[in-house]
């Protein structure tokens, strides 16, 4: 194990600290938090100032949101608003990229540059920014100045500073959610049209109509075409105002009694009835309706104002009746569409053969998937999981599906598809009661008695009202010991409703089940939520380890993982180990757990237990 100097330490420690103070803020105490947290940063250190910036929504303007300044050192906030980005430079290019500033010595640039003559005039010596940013998106920046002394920033040091941005990031979206006190149930809240919920429940009831009146009915996908090249040129708030406009348009070129909706981003249903008993003239009614929706946006002088071209693509599939599900007919117009996208765009598509060919492709995986659910067609592999000096601890158990006509599948063939369908719920519960059933089989067995295995929850499963009920069934059905099951948790289910979460796993928590977080690193508010969840292990995931050995930002995101994870007294696990090099460099950064080809792929349960027997008795050997 690396040894880690009292500084280190403490630092990390800070760190831990400050997760924890972010974790327990409500929404009301963010603001707080922020100020607390960097004025924990700045005395850390023996800063001159530490200090929070925001972004607007188009990125244009910065202002200084939240301060801490030293003893006898001016504030400098209500001097720094509605500061212009391009005053800050290439520094705010290298913000927008993820990047952090770090100075060392601010003597070491020209004197006649323009960074000394800005930071030597405050009698900055070293300093340090980074951004705030959510996914791929800028949203801030946070900074020290370092006016005693110099500083010289590790890369350690910069990694876990990001973590802290992170943190912040989460906090201020979590501000933003619980402020949001009145949700509209059935209404887009920026265009005021209908949300998904209702123009489902509205296309049910076309389609009960239809089965009535015999009338043919429409549903059009529309999307704005090169919207995404709009919000990069001219910033989210001017794309808000298009999806308002282009949304009232839609609204009032629409006959009396259909429906409009927003789906997401700039995506658009609308749903026509009563179009005719006829399908070729419910086609040309459909056709006529479309045209006159394309040249309302292409004429609009708001919108013209704006960028001089706007254009449409649409897909639309017609309906007769119920005789397809509702996100089918969805799946459809969306199909359709995208035929137009990948053309020239501006256009009309209705689905077609070849779009049905798809659709029915679909429509038989859905079929057999429910087939493979009745059969129990699936059956769990199973990768070794290792503590140093390389002992056999237990597994994680990987779904594979024995298809009667194509063979064995991977997760890939069918488990984003069971994402979208719902499927994966009782998909889940079939992974869980295998895996608990090998447990009690195992632990009825000297030599396995002591083995663990993870199970993967996906996010859908976790949320069901009856998942813990489930569980409890389970394990009671099988008679495992639930003190060797491990349920890994991915990052993205933390977000929502968080105290839901933090309930569930309690819950289990006193059955002696323990979780794992997975592909820990890759989101940017985990942090956050760290200290509140009843976590036992951090999985790092496997793309830092593949980069572990090129990559220093990836050493130094990698390390500081370990280090919080020792502070937080979690055990740590990387996984996507490929190679001895890689084991050794994360050996040395102090990771005793570990799985990955290097030692052996996921293997059926016969192949698991040979490979078991053969490696833990060379450990004794």
């Amino acid at each position: 194990m690396q040894r880690t100097f009292p500084d280190e330490l403490a630092f990390f420690n800070m760190v831990a600290y400050l997760s924890a103070e972010f974790a327990q803020a409500s929404g009301t105490e963010i603001d707080l938090a922020i100020e607390q947290a960097l004025a924990t940063i700045g005395q850390f250190y023996c800063a001159d100032r530490c200090y929070l910036f925001r972004f607007s929504d188009d990125l244009s303007l910065a202002n200084n949101t939240h301060e801490w300044c030293a003893d006898a050192v001016a504030p400098q906030i209500q001097a720094l608003q509605h500061l212009k980005s391009a005053e800050f430079g290439d520094w705010f290019m290298q913000w927008h990229q993820g990047l952090p500033i770090v100075i060392a010595d601010v003597a070491a640039y020209p004197a006649d540059s323009a960074e000394f003559q800005l930071l030597a005039s405050q009698g900055i010596q070293s300093l340090i920014m980074l951004p705030i940013r959510s996914k791929s998106r800028l949203i801030g920046m946070f900074g020290v100045d370092i006016v005693r002394t110099t500083q010289k920033w590790s890369a350690e040091q910069v990694a876990g500073l990001q973590l802290v941005a992170g943190n912040i990031c989460g906090a201020l979206l979590r501000q933003q959610i619980e402020r949001q006190t009145e949700k509209l149930t059935f209404f887009d809240s920026l265009t005021g049209l209908a949300n998904r919920q209702l123009m489902l429940n509205r296309i049910e009831q076309a389609q009960l109509h239809g089965k009535r009146s015999e009338h043919y009915a429409a549903l059009l996908f529309v999307d704005i075409d090169d919207f995404k090249t709009l919000n990069d040129s001219l910033g989210y708030s001017t794309g808000d105002k298009v999806l308002q406009i282009v949304a009232k348009t839609l609204s009032e070129v629409l006959p009396h009694g259909d429906t409009v909706g927003r789906l997401n981003a700039d995506e658009f249903l609308i749903l026509t009835e009563m179009l005719d008993t006829d399908r070729a003239n419910a086609v040309k009614a459909v056709t006529a309706l479309v045209e006159k929706v394309q040249h309302a946006v292409t004429d609009n002088l708001l919108l013209r104002q704006i960028r001089p071209k706007n254009t449409l693509s649409i897909g639309a599939t017609l309906f007769l009746g119920d005789t397809e599900e509702v996100d089918l007919l969805i799946t459809q117009a969306d199909m359709a569409m995208y035929q137009v996208k990948q053309a020239t765009g501006n256009g009309l598509a209705f689905f077609d053969t070849e779009l049905q060919l798809q659709a029915n492709r679909r429509i038989v995986l859905a079929h057999e998937l429910r087939d493979a659910i009745a059969q129990q067609q699936f059956e769990l592999f199973y990768q070794p999981q290792l503590v140093h000096p390389g002992m056999v601890i237990g597994a994680e158990a990987l779904l594979r599906w024995r298809h009667p006509k194509r063979g064995l599948l991977g997760p890939y063939e069918f488990l984003d598809f069971a994402e979208e369908s719902g499927l994966i719920i009782p998909i889940g519960e079939i992974v869980l009661k295998l895996a608990c059933q090998q447990l009690a089989i195992w632990q009825g067995q000297l030599a396995t008695a002591r083995l663990e295995l993870s199970v993967n929850i996906s996010a859908q499963q976790f949320r069901q009202r009856d998942f813990i009920p489930m569980v409890q069934a389970t394990i009671a059905n099988t008679g495992a010991d639930p003190t060797a099951l491990k349920l890994e948790l991915t990052e993205s289910m933390l977000v929502d409703d968080f105290a839901n979460v933090v309930d569930k796993m309690r819950q289990l928590q006193q059955l002696g089940i323990r979780f794992s977080l997975d592909d820990f690193g890759t989101g940017y508010s985990s942090l956050v939520y760290l200290k509140r969840l009843p976590l036992y292990q951090l999985k790092i995931d496997r793309g830092f380890v593949e980069d572990l050995l090129t990559d220093e930002n990836e050493q130094a995101i990698v390390r500081t993982i370990i280090l919080l994870g020792q502070t937080l007294g979690l055990e740590v696990l990387a996984e996507g180990v490929e190679s001895a090099e890689q084991l050794k460099a994360l050996l040395h950064l102090g990771c005793y757990h570990y799985q990955g080809y290097y030692f052996a792929k996921p293997l059926p349960l016969k192949d698991f237990e040979h490979f078991l027997q053969q490696h833990n008795s060379k450990m004794f050997s």
